[in-house]
């Protein structure tokens, strides 16, 4: 197995040519690859939570139980560990669908194939294309204009992860593009209803 890439050159190769650093990455098949990024993504999402809480500012609805006022800075504590959660359950799922419908045996069926491919199709979007966006933002323009602004990036995130997952996945299970895009659709939808429940 080649040697497991660093958070920092996997943000280059996407950035550089998504569908060669897809294709690495499902190679490698080395879950380590999407942990490392979805540790840079959890760091960031909290450190800016704290800087918000620091600000005094309060999303519209809290974390449920915990109320508004608090809600940032229990997120930057939980930033981390929950993106951790959001990505092993996201990966599960697709990696449950892919397997299903990729042929028997084979290096495809590997679950690390799938958590490297979806944690880097996850982390890369939601980092360069969400949570840098609402930082910049949040500097230029204040708290209150990233709800607006949020409109135009946050589909292009979206649509990041699921054009990386299905190039990922493609490759990792050897399936057609449309059945790799189903599988990354599902992981992807299940992770973000449950982390709706606490990411504001």
């Amino acid at each position: 197995m080649p040697d497991s890439r660093p958070a920092w050159s996997l943000f280059l190769d996407v950035v550089r040519a998504p569908r060669a650093a897809m294709a690495g990455v499902a190679a490698r098949a080395d879950a380590r690859e999407g942990r490392s990024v979805m540790l840079v993504l959890g760091a960031l999402h909290g450190a800016f939570s704290l800087l918000l809480f620091l600000e005094g500012h309060a999303p519209r609805f809290g974390i449920p139980g915990l109320g508004r006022e608090r809600h940032y800075l229990f997120q930057a504590i939980l930033a981390v560990p929950l993106y951790l959660v959001l990505w092993h359950i996201g990966g599960a799922v697709a990696h449950a669908i892919a397997r299903r419908a990729s042929p028997p045996g084979g290096e495809g069926s590997r679950q690390a194939a799938s958590l490297a491919v979806f944690g880097v199709s996850y982390a890369v979007p939601m980092t360069l294309l969400f949570i840098v966006p609402d930082i910049a933002v949040d500097f230029a323009l204040g708290f209150s204009a990233i709800g607006k602004a949020m409109r135009y990036y946050a589909p292009l995130a979206a649509a990041g992860c699921l054009a990386l997952g299905t190039i990922g996945l493609s490759r990792a299970h050897h399936l057609p593009k449309r059945t790799a895009f189903l599988a990354a659709l599902a992981g992807f939808v299940t992770q973000a209803v449950l982390g709706s429940l606490f990411l504001r």
